[in-house]
């Protein structure tokens, strides 16, 4: 009898050994030009689109361990499950997402670990004037750069007064230099078009003047 109770305390010890598992749950993104880090328990306040890189950290996983990853919006219900170690994923939705990383074994969780993400609703601004003369102020028509925010697809059109296209860009953080093929325009009023949308499913078409000055620079008045 004691021979058995010594084999069954063996086995329950490699059992309980066999469904140890270690993770240290962390997200790393972009923040400022800086990578920033956020672990297990934290959250998150961020514009879309972020994308961030999820790691595990796992360790002492047993042969039938394995990581799973859940990635759900609670505003629209939706889940996204992944099964790797480490992760990547691009938030582009506005509202707040559990990120759960769990470690089964056997159809048994033996560890998990939660972060929550919040992606802010959308917000965009155009400014109707700038004065590209090389002084290193308003230098660049482009959206508001502390107007906009979580927008998560951007297209914008130049126009002069007769409707010929000068210009068109993407990229949000960009914009015009007042050049037409790389010759200056004159001073006057000039159009901007732009059909973007926001994370949260806003539809922007904004249509307004853009008055290109280069001589007459009130920093403070642009973008009014």
């Amino acid at each position: 009898m004691k021979i058995r109770k010594i084999w069954a305390l063996l086995a329950l010890s490699m059992m309980t050994t066999s469904a140890f598992a270690d993770i240290n749950l962390q997200a790393i993104y972009i923040k400022d030009g800086v990578e920033t880090t956020i672990e297990a328990g934290e959250e998150l306040t961020a514009d879309a689109p972020l994308h961030v890189r999820f790691l595990s950290n796992a360790s002492s996983l047993s042969a039938t361990a394995q990581v799973e990853w859940r990635i759900r919006n609670m505003a629209t219900g939706t889940t996204v499950t992944r099964y790797d170690q480490d992760i990547e994923y691009t938030f582009v939705e506005a509202g707040k997402n559990v990120v759960l990383l769990q470690v089964r074994d056997d159809d048994v969780i033996s560890e998990s670990a939660t972060i929550t993400i919040t992606i802010s609703e959308s917000h965009l601004e155009m400014p109707n004037a700038f004065s590209p003369n090389n002084d290193g102020k308003n230098d660049i028509y482009r959206a508001k750069p502390e107007k906009h925010k979580s927008i998560v697809e951007f297209h914008a059109y130049i126009f002069n007064r007769y409707g010929q296209k000068l210009y068109e860009w993407t990229n949000i953080n960009d914009g015009w230099d007042g050049t037409y093929h790389g010759h200056p325009v004159k001073d006057g009023v000039y159009y901007v078009y732009v059909e973007a949308r926001g994370a949260d499913g806003v539809e922007y078409k904004i249509r307004r003047d853009v008055n290109l000055m280069r001589e007459y620079n009130p920093v403070e008045t642009y973008g009014q």
